[in-house]
């Protein structure tokens, strides 16, 4: 399970570790945006500390209509304990995890100050 908590400004932030290209780690604040249809948006900041390769460009409409071209680079993110590529979007306003991050888990929180933020995965039954 991953945990977090909402912020006093009612964002669910939770704790992401990444894994840069040479091996180290680092772990950094992330609010969850279920309007944001990508896997993660990071600071350039931290696209350079860990060496993320650069992926293209890619053309983005904002929740307000605008229309945007920004970069995208492959970071290694540690998701329920193990290491996976995912696109990352270079962004300034902060790091943000999205729906591509969370398919295949249950999101919960209770939306009070301080209130816990639980993502697990999803027990899937498989067919014989």
């Amino acid at each position: 399970m991953i945990t977090g908590t909402v912020t006093s400004e009612f964002e669910a932030v939770l704790t992401v570790e990444l894994q840069g290209a040479g091996g180290e780690s680092e772990t950094l604040r992330a609010a969850v945006d279920t309007g944001f249809d990508g896997f993660l948006t990071l600071p350039s900041s931290v696209i350079a500390r860990l060496g993320f390769p650069f992926q293209g460009l890619a053309d983005l409409v904002l929740a307000d209509g605008s229309a945007v071209i920004l970069a995208v680079f492959e970071a290694i993110v540690i998701w329920y304990g193990k290491a996976i590529p995912v696109s990352a979007i270079e962004s300034e306003g902060g790091a943000l995890v999205g729906m591509r991050l969370l398919y295949g888990s249950r999101l919960t929180m209770d939306v009070l100050e301080n209130g816990p933020v639980r993502i697990e995965p999803i027990k899937q039954k498989t067919h014989a």
